[in-house]
């Protein structure tokens, strides 16, 4: 059950927010604004990005965000189309992953909970871990996170969420690092930019990756959803796990260099080779929209999750599968991980843009 109580609120047009002393504005434009309140069972704070297309509601964009529960974006609407897959209630976050999970800094699976970085071996566990495989990393279901108040600028509804690693953190053990992650989500007109710095505040250098763990809504039938993922090859796994080798998608199960129905794939694999311009999209043919996804260069890796029934994946990641083991074993530019040196900094992003097919628009204002 989701109950929630009001804290703070605020709304902006595109422009900025007006003073008393200007003359209201009056022109079609994009009214940003947020909520932040509490789910009634765990406390946690709920944060809403909204805004709202006086001329086109069905244009309308909403995001909510729970920081202390792994920092995850539970909802994304469009109009009035839910996009991702959405927990039965706040409190099921930490258990069981919806939304669009955070994956840091060990995106995806890691080999026997074990990785080497820099001659030495680490191993991927805390005290009090009860969960026997630990996936995508540590920070998704951690409630340490903390945030900031929301931001209304120009063209945008802005929200920061952060979170530190060192020995305050019960986590550290599984990570000796001390470093942090800084999150910014901004909410615009047509789509949602995550924009993240990791720093190093160790005297160590520090590998790291960090991805993002969308699950996309089925509307309609899986026949309805198209993928395409414009991505030349896909990394040779065993048991689930990249070996380092890369094999060209032409010609085999993975090629999805053109839109393919998801009723058709069955697939949990990485691609490899992405770059700000690589076409990373999909179809909901019931809905008329698309969704697609940039992202900076740093995000050379796409897994995509098609495992049938309400969802599937298409995951933005900086570094492969058990990226730390394949960077030790000499598959650098394959694993992708993130080398960050003392004292200094790394940042990307990645976009989710809502494309409207306009005549479905019209027909369902009617």
């Amino acid at each position: 059950m989701l109950l929630v109580v009001f804290l703070t609120v605020g709304a902006c047009l595109l422009t900025g927010c007006s003073h008393d002393d200007e003359p209201a504005v009056t022109e079609h434009r994009p009214v940003f604004s947020y909520t932040v309140t509490r789910d009634y069972e765990t406390g946690w704070h709920i944060v809403r990005l909204s805004t709202e297309n006086n001329r086109a509601p069905g244009k309308n964009l909403s995001v909510r965000i729970v920081p202390e529960g792994g920092s995850t974006l539970f909802s994304f609407t469009a109009g009035e189309h839910e996009l991702v897959y959405a927990p039965a209630a706040i409190n099921t976050l930490l258990d069981r992953m919806t939304g669009i999970p955070v994956m840091y800094p060990t995106p995806n699976r890691v080999r026997n909970q074990t990785y080497r970085f820099n001659n030495v071996t680490y191993r991927m566990t805390f005290p009090g871990d009860d969960k026997p495989t630990r996936l995508h990393g540590i920070a998704r279901d951690d409630t340490t996170w903390r945030f900031g108040e929301p931001e209304i600028k120009p063209g945008a509804v802005v929200m920061k969420t952060w979170y530190r690693l060192d020995e305050t953190n019960p986590r550290f053990p599984a990570f000796p690092f001390r470093n942090s992650l800084t999150l910014e989500y901004t909410l615009m007109e047509n789509c949602l930019k995550i924009i993240y710095t990791v720093e190093n505040l160790d005297d160590k250098p520090l590998g790291f990756g960090i991805g993002f763990h969308p699950f996309w809504k089925v509307i309609g039938t899986p026949d309805d959803v198209r993928i395409q993922v414009d991505i030349p090859s896909h990394m040779v796994a065993v048991d689930k796990l990249p070996t380092g080798h890369l094999e060209p998608v032409q010609g085999t199960q993975f090629d999805l260099r053109e839109p393919v129905p998801l009723s058709r794939l069955k697939l949990d694999d990485v691609y490899f080779g992405a770059s700000p311009e690589s076409t990373v999209r999909f179809m909901y043919d019931a809905a008329g929209l698309e969704i697609r996804q940039t992202a900076t260069s740093d995000f050379t890796h796409v897994v995509v999750y098609t495992p049938g029934g309400d969802f599937f994946c298409i995951e933005n990641q900086t570094c492969s599968t058990d990226a730390h083991n394949l960077y030790d074993r000499g598959f650098r530019p394959e694993s992708g991980l993130q080398i960050v040196e003392p004292g200094s900094r790394a940042s990307g992003s990645v976009t989710y843009t809502v494309i409207w097919n306009e005549r479905e628009l019209t027909r369902a204002a009617r």
